[in-house]
Parts: C-alpha cells; sequence; structure tokens
C-alpha cells in the first residue's frame, strides 16, 4: 500500500512536484479566516517520514544552487509542520544544528530566568498567533553571518515576516550586523508572496489559491 495516497477522505488535489517520482493526494480542507472559510489544499508534512526525506533532498540541492557554500550559515525554521523537513534539509546541507521559533513560550525555556524573544505571527492556517526562540537558539544565530529561513508551505509570508523579526532581535540584543537573508525556502508556495518579504522564496512545488466559499 503506498501510505502517502488514499488515507484521508473526501475532495483531493493531486500535487506534483520536479524532480519527485511520484504525485501526492493532498486532501482540500475547509479552513475558518476572518469570518470567512477558505478551502485550501492541505500540505501536512507532520509523520510523512518518506516524502520529508524526498522533499528534503531536493529542497537542499536548491538551497545549495542559490546559497552556495554553508560556511557561517545558520537556518531558522518554526515549529511544527516544517520541522520534520528542516531536520532532513539541515542534515543534507551538513548543518549541526537548526534554530526553532516556538508557538508559545515553553517550560523549559525558563523565561523567567533566561533570555526570550516573543515576536506576533500570522497565517492563513493557523491565524494569529506568537513565535518564541529561547537563549540556547539565539545564540546559535548569533554565531552566523547569513541565514535561512525555512517554512513548510509560504503563502501571505506571516510567519516569515516573524522569523525576520526574531532574527534582527536576535542582531540588536547580540550586537550584530545586520542579517543577510540568503533566501526564503519551502516545500510549496501558495498564492502570491508579499514583495515585502526580506529575501526571495524558493519554493519545490506551487499550490492552488485557497478559495473563498460563500456564505
Amino acid at each position: 500500500m503506498d501510505v502517502l495516497q488514499g488515507l484521508d477522505s473526501g475532495e483531493k488535489y493531486r500535487w506534483e512536484v520536479k524532480g519527485l517520482p511520484y504525485a501526492v493526494e493532498l486532501p482540500l480542507v475547509r479552513l475558518p479566516a476572518d469570518g470567512r472559510t477558505l478551502k485550501i489544499a492541505s500540505l501536512n508534512l507532520v509523520g510523512q517520514i518518506r516524502l520529508n526525506r524526498d522533499l528534503g533532498r531536493l529542497l537542499a540541492a536548491k538551497v545549495r544552487e542559490v546559497v552556495g557554500t554553508m560556511d557561517n550559515v545558520v537556518m531558522l525554521t518554526v515549529v511544527e509542520k516544517g520541522l520534520q523537513l528542516a531536520q532532513v534539509v539541515a542534515e543534507e546541507l551538513g548543518l549541526e544544528a537548526v534554530a526553532v521559533a516556538y508557538n508559545r513560550i515553553k517550560p523549559h525555556m525558563e523565561a523567567q530566568r533566561r533570555p526570550v524573544i516573543q515576536i506576533g505571527a500570522s497565517s492563513i492556517t493557523s491565524g494569529g498567533k506568537f513565535l518564541a526562540l529561547y537563549e540556547r537558539d539565539m545564540n546559535l544565530l548569533a554565531r552566523g553571518r547569513r541565514f535561512i529561513l525555512m517554512d513548510d508551505v509560504v503563502s501571505s509570508g506571516g510567519t516569515i515576516f516573524s522569523l525576520a523579526d526574531i532574527l534582527e532581535e536576535v542582531a540588536r540584543q547580540k550586537d550584530m550586523p545586520a542579517p543577510v537573508i540568503a533566501g526564503v525556502f519551502c516545500a510549496a508556495t501558495e498564492g502570491e508572496q508579499s514583495p515585502l518579504l526580506p529575501a526571495p522564496v524558493y519554493g519545490l512545488g506551487k499550490l492552488p489559491e485557497p478559495v473563498v466559499e460563500p456564505e
């Protein structure tokens, strides 16, 4: 049985990626957003071992093509749906660690004793939220000179803007030079990206634009 197909009921979108030797059936799901209902193709990479591995290898090749050497490069990603993908990409690139922005302040961060950065964010799939970065990953970013921003899907760009804000705040607190973002990388883009994003967006494939369903 092909575990990438047929496990979701209902309407599907056939997603094809150049270099991926198979297509993936993505369920079309409906999400509440600002009083409306959006129908989107849901690319959920959590638990998808083979798909993360295959997409990660393709995406790592694209990072090498765009960024070149990984000297002084640090990757910044966000939990949770893109984290498995980011780990595959990092391993393919020979990076030993990745900076991770969490979706809330967690107990292990010891926010009452250690530095934590928290930034507001928004996205089509999760709406308004906060991203938090704690001491360990702040210090990892402080070692970098060039940076890669990584997510599973880039649509409106809200999460990417927030990752860039986090990076700038780390640079301010650590007295670093202005951070150079070498690129934004993702498995898929969705709709039109903002021209104000901090770096070009490189995706492996494209998802259909979200559809506003009638009331």
